[in-house]
């Protein structure tokens, strides 16, 4: 197989080079940006996959090469973007990582990213801070990558339930508080905002006439 490789975090270019190592990949090659993506023919390799990546691809990818990416969430309503903060901060502390399709539909044009398909999942972890949980990605994208890989090109595809909540993607203004709110959270609940929002996210903050608070690591023992 000759793969192109999607990705810019750290954690997922790492996972993506052991993913590289398996043996159905004759070919690979890695671009870590749409500019770079669109310089290269497509049509010279046989499947993209996409990690740590919430962009959507555009039907001027997806017409042209088949393409996977990885979500990491089980509820429906985490499928609008920044899935890992809107877990974290409603309390949820183990999900699923699963394989979805990007689907292209020639007879609209379009490609569309949320088909509530998946092909394989695992569990993930919640727990900890960002890095850690970082770790739990690096770990769960090789592992359901090596399988798809195992099974290509015969892939099972099942749905998950539509539901109607809709928790909206987080916006970098939404990391800012009032000590108001602040004081009237929970520390269990505080701990979650501040670690769902830890680096490279855009941190929590307070601000007020002395300056500009920033909550970049958080510890929490429980009673």
């Amino acid at each position: 197989m000759r793969i192109i490789f999607l990705s810019y975090r750290e954690w997922a270019n790492e996972a993506l080079a052991k993913v590289a190592k398996h043996p159905k990949i004759s070919r690979s090659i890695h671009s870590h940006n749409m500019i770079e993506l669109n310089k290269i023919a497509l049509e010279d390799y046989d499947l993209l996959i996409t990690l740590g990546w919430s962009d959507e691809l555009g039907s001027s990818i997806c017409s042209r090469i088949k393409a996977i990416g990885l979500h990491c969430a089980e509820l429906d309503r985490y499928s609008y973007g920044t899935p890992i903060q809107l877990q974290i901060i409603d309390g949820i502390t183990i999900t699923k990582h699963r394989i979805f399709p990007f689907v292209w539909e020639p007879s609209s044009r379009r490609a569309h990213t949320h088909t509530r398909e998946y092909s394989h999942e695992t569990l993930l972890s919640l727990h900890g801070n960002i890095e850690d949980i970082f770790e739990q990605l690096y770990t769960t994208s090789i592992l359901l990558l090596n399988q798809y890989l195992d099974d290509f090109p015969a892939i099972l595809y099942n749905k998950w339930p539509e539901e109607k909540e809709v928790r909206q993607r987080r916006q970098p203004s939404d990391s800012k508080i009032s000590k108001e709110e602040f004081a009237l959270m929970s520390t269990a609940d505080l701990y979650n905002l501040i670690r769902s929002l830890g680096n490279p996210y855009p941190n929590l903050y307070i601000e007020d006439d002395k300056g500009t608070l920033y909550f970049e690591r958080v510890r929490f023992e429980k009673r």
